[in-house]
């Protein structure tokens, strides 16, 4: 009974918040920059974080939401996706960038330094920090799992509406519905 829990308890045992450090962490991006989260946020006050499979469904159909937040939000706060799977590589990385006409860079985490700091698990699983690096939001975009409605909770979109607001978010932690990320 013993040996059937502690795979269960291992799962369990992902971070509950990002440590400020997380924000010192440099990484590739597709826009040839080599920078750390810090620099990329610069004086905007929050850091949008999604993690990025380029094979998982889930992913391609949030695309038009993540160019969408984005198109509104991106002057406001800094948008980033963070590709941490074992096989990532900037080449393929910005192949997919052009495809999926990403107006942000995707940064290439290969060792998943990141993931495993903001307990990412899941294409799709976004997170944002303020400029102390502390979680501000973590979870899936919305409650949409097969395909776009429009009457979906857009949890991210809600989320940075408030925090922009000066509020909190009416919910801070929700289920992301993306592919299991392929990690080493």
């Amino acid at each position: 009974m013993r040996y059937l829990l502690l795979p269960v308890l291992l799962a369990l045992a992902v971070p509950v918040a990002a440590q400020g450090d997380v924000l010192d962490v440099a990484l590739e991006g597709t826009d040839g920059k080599a920078a750390t989260l810090r620099e990329r946020m610069g004086d905007k006050p929050f850091l949008l974080l999604t993690f990025f499979s380029a094979s998982c469904p889930c992913q391609s159909l949030h695309d038009p939401r993540i160019r969408e937040l984005h198109e509104r939000f991106g002057d406001r706060i800094e948008i980033l996706s963070i590709d941490p799977e074992a096989h990532s590589s900037l080449a393929r990385d910005l192949e997919e960038a052009k495809k999926r006409g990403y107006p942000f860079p995707i940064l290439s985490d290969p060792d998943g330094v990141v993931a495993d700091a903001v307990g990412a698990r899941f294409a799709t699983y976004t997170v944002i920090l303020d400029a102390d690096g502390e979680v501000r939001y973590r979870g899936g975009w919305d409650t949409d799992r097969t395909r776009l409605t429009d009457d979906a909770r857009q949890w991210v979109r809600d989320a940075v509406v408030r925090l922009l607001a000066g509020e909190e978010p009416e919910t801070r932690e929700t289920k992301a519905f993306g592919c299991y990320l392929r990690r080493r």
